[in-house]
């Protein structure tokens, strides 16, 4: 671990220990504004798993999963908890694909139920295209439902999916939005399939969870609910700083969850604050304080 694993506790430092180390876990949702610190206490939250369940992790052949938003941030991530081999850290995306791509017919049904899917939007929108609707949108609209409709008769010829940029079906290749989709209905729908999950991973820490798709935040409070106290799910982020509109913003609480706030703010003087506090006034009820150096 960095140094960042041994700065002084905060708080909020002490009551994610609490929820990690008690002997019944406790989900949580840490709310820490700018400066406060965040990825400093998601460091500390994981090397306290290492530290108490690493016999345990490595006996039951586990992980502790953390996943964040960019490669660049799951990189720092890894580089500060020194490329331990208890902790995986990755993006959402590749965290998603990677706990799914042993599941081939599974992608395969859900590729063709997309495809129909895609197929009926479309010939719903042509249905409500009014008199203004220009030739060319007509057109594109025809040209892509045809497309489908040529792809869906070859999906059960593709011998194996995997992940790119982009989806390309027939060529077997699912984009960024499929991932979130695919696994989000995967985790959402079936119990055994949650139950694999938290074998695997009994800690999930998201970071930058106010960009976190919709979709991500359900799937993984499904698991929660499922295993109840023998899983911990976690998530770190600040709903003001949300970047992409995609993202979930707020994270509601649910039964038995903790709200951890993280209210100091290492890195601006007072007179910032005071006007980063009333930016924040009608957002959420978090109000910095300027934290000791």
């Amino acid at each position: 671990m960095t140094r960042r694993s041994d700065q002084p506790d905060t708080d909020a430092d002490v009551a994610l220990r609490q929820c990690i180390s008690a002997r019944q876990r406790r989900s949580f949702v840490m709310v820490a504004g700018a400066g406060s610190g965040k990825t400093t206490s998601l460091i500390k939250g994981l090397a306290t798993l290492i530290d108490q369940y690493s016999v345990e992790l490595k006996r039951n052949r586990q992980k502790a999963a953390c996943i964040t938003y960019t490669d660049i941030a799951a990189k720092e991530i890894w580089k500060d908890v020194g490329n331990n081999s208890l902790v995986h850290v990755s993006t959402i995306h590749s965290f998603f694909w990677s706990i799914t791509k042993s599941f081939q017919n599974d992608i395969r049904d859900w590729v063709e139920n997309r495809i129909a899917e895609k197929i009926t939007e479309l010939r719903a929108t042509a249905e409500k295209f009014g008199p203004r609707v220009r030739e060319s949108t007509r057109e594109k609209n025809r040209r892509d439902i045809a497309r489908y409709e040529s792809e869906l008769p070859r999906i059960r010829a593709v011998r194996s999916f995997t992940y790119g940029t982009g989806s390309n079906y027939p060529k077997g290749i699912l984009g960024h939005d499929d991932i979130l989709k695919m696994v989000g209905r995967f985790l959402t729908d079936r119990p055994l399939f949650r139950t694999l999950v938290a074998q695997q991973y009994p800690f999930i820490f998201v970071d930058e969870s106010q960009d976190t798709a919709e979709e991500v935040v359900t799937g993984l409070k499904a698991i929660q609910r499922q295993m109840g106290d023998h899983f911990c799910l976690g998530f770190f982020g600040d709903p003001m700083q949300r970047i992409y509109p995609t993202g979930v913003g707020s994270i509601p609480l649910e039964d038995g969850w903790l709200l951890i706030e993280k209210p100091e703010n290492f890195r601006c003087a007072s007179n910032v604050l005071a006007v980063a506090n009333a930016i924040r006034k009608d957002g959420d009820s978090l109000v910095q304080i300027e934290g000791r150096r």
